[in-house]
Parts: C-alpha cells; sequence; structure tokens
C-alpha cells in the first residue's frame, strides 16, 4: 500500500477539528439592563459635546448561565452636552450618554436609555440684585456642573444581539 501524504493531513485535521467545540450563541436580549459606573470625574469646565468617555461593567451580564459582558469590561459614551458655568450667575450643565461595550466574542453591544447628567446652581438672581446695588454682579459665577468618577448608571441593550460564548 502507498503512502499518501495528503490522505493522512485530512484524516489529521479531521480528527482535530472533531475535538474542537464550537461556541455556542446566546441571544442578549433588547432592554437588558448593564450595571456600570463612571471611570474619571466630568466637568462642564472640561469636556467638549461629542467627547468619548469610558464607563467600566460592575458586575458580569449572562444568559443561560453564560457571561456575555464580563465585570471589567469598558463601556463608551459620549458628551452630549456640556456648557461652562458663566457670568451673571450663569449654571453650567453636562450630560454624557452611554452608547456601547463589547461582549465577550467582540461583538459592539449599542445601548441606549441611560444618561448621566448634572446642573450647576445658578445664582441669576443674586448677580442681579448685586448688579443693582454695587455694579459688581455682572461677576458672579454661577455654579459648575460636575459628575464624579464611580457614579453609578445602567444603561440597557438597544436589540437583540447574538453573542458567542465558551
Amino acid at each position: 500500500m502507498a503512502f499518501k501524504p495528503a490522505a493522512m493531513l485530512m484524516a489529521a485535521a479531521m480528527l482535530f477539528m472533531s475535538f474542537t467545540m464550537p461556541g455556542e450563541v446566546v441571544v442578549l436580549k433588547a432592554g437588558t439592563p448593564i450595571p456600570m459606573n463612571l471611570m474619571t470625574p466630568l466637568s462642564g469646565n472640561s469636556v467638549r459635546n461629542g467627547q468619548i468617555v469610558d464607563f467600566r461593567v460592575t458586575s458580569d451580564v449572562t444568559v443561560n448561565g453564560k457571561t456575555v459582558i464580563a465585570a471589567g469590561s469598558l463601556a463608551q459614551g459620549q458628551v452630549v452636552k456640556s456648557e461652562k458655568n458663566g457670568l451673571l450667575g450663569k449654571a453650567g450643565e453636562l450630560e454624557v450618554a452611554v452608547k456601547s461595550v463589547k461582549a465577550v466574542d467582540g461583538t459592539m453591544i449599542y445601548l441606549s436609555g441611560s444618561s448621566l447628567s448634572d446642573e450647576g446652581s445658578d445664582k441669576l438672581v443674586v448677580s442681579i440684585v448685586l448688579t443693582l446695588c454695587c455694579l459688581f454682579g455682572f461677576l458672579i459665577k454661577g455654579g459648575k456642573a460636575e459628575i464624579p468618577a464611580g457614579t453609578q448608571c445602567s444603561a440597557f441593550v438597544m436589540s437583540d444581539t447574538e453573542v458567542s460564548v465558551n
């Protein structure tokens, strides 16, 4: 019997493939909450509209007992409104929307329904009164809008998404 290298190579490949199990595919349902917190402090005076900010997932998200988004995964948000506090008591404003996170298989999961926001204190009335009394009230600034690091929120999966899990 003649030695056939191609046949041996094919047999070896089939043997190897029979021992590797494909990953199970599960569906992460729309509306599933993803718990997370803001990684860095934000201020309306220091961030810009459109700026990307990071969040960290605080606990595993599972489907049928399988982890689809691991605790510690980075999620991304975007500054949708940022206004500095200003003269005449104008308050600062800040709003950040959570946008996406990656699943354990690298699938991008799009998120909605969650935003963090803050508005500084409005000091317009104090500013007007002081301006009328002594002409220096226009120098009064409103409060800064700030969101501290570690602020918790939950974003929600936007649409059903298939994820391969082991």
